[in-house]
Formats: C-alpha cells, sequence, structure tokens
C-alpha cells in the first residue's frame, strides 16, 4: 500500500476511534433493525457506512466543516424517516 494512502487510512481510523459516541447512537437509535441476521446486518452496515461517510464528506466539501451535533441529529432523523426503506432494500422486499 502506498504510504500516502496508509497515512490517511490511520488518520480515518483515529478519526473513527475518537467518534465512536456518534455511531453508537446511530447504532441505537436504528435498534429495530437489530434482529437481521449477519449477511443482511453486514449489507446494512454497507449501506449506513456510506450514506455516514458521504454525510461527512458533503459536510467538509461544501461546508467546509465537520458536521454540528445538530446536523448529525438531522440525519439522524433522516435515517429514522426512511429506516423501513432501508430495511426493505436489504431485505429484498
Amino acid at each position: 500500500m502506498d504510504e500516502r494512502i496508509r497515512s490517511i487510512i490511520n488518520s480515518k481510523i483515529e478519526e473513527c476511534i475518537s467518534d465512536v459516541a456518534r455511531v453508537n447512537m446511530l447504532v441505537d437509535v436504528l435498534s429495530p433493525l437489530h434482529v437481521m441476521d449477519g449477511k443482511h446486518a453486514l449489507a446494512l452496515g454497507i449501506i449506513l457506512g456510506r450514506i455516514y461517510n458521504s454525510f461527512y464528506y458533503q459536510s467538509r466539501r461544501i461546508l467546509m466543516r465537520d458536521p454540528s451535533d445538530e446536523e448529525f441529529q438531522e440525519l439522524i432523523a433522516l435515517l429514522l424517516a426512511r429506516v423501513d426503506e432501508l430495511k426493505d432494500a436489504v431485505m429484498g422486499k
């Protein structure tokens, strides 16, 4: 792996470790999805990871800053409003 990429990945790991409270909040709020089996849970995790990453990336790109706690709460509200759609998509309905 190129050292520049390794450095970026290591920085991202550190960022994720320091932001675990928000991740845990997402997990708690999306508890209706906890009943999924391993395959479906992994698929949902990948989808949510992509959404979460996009939220942070777009905040930094467009707003030139990390999202605020209020904006994070808005993301949670958006996910809750569409939780059934996400579950149905993952379950193949």
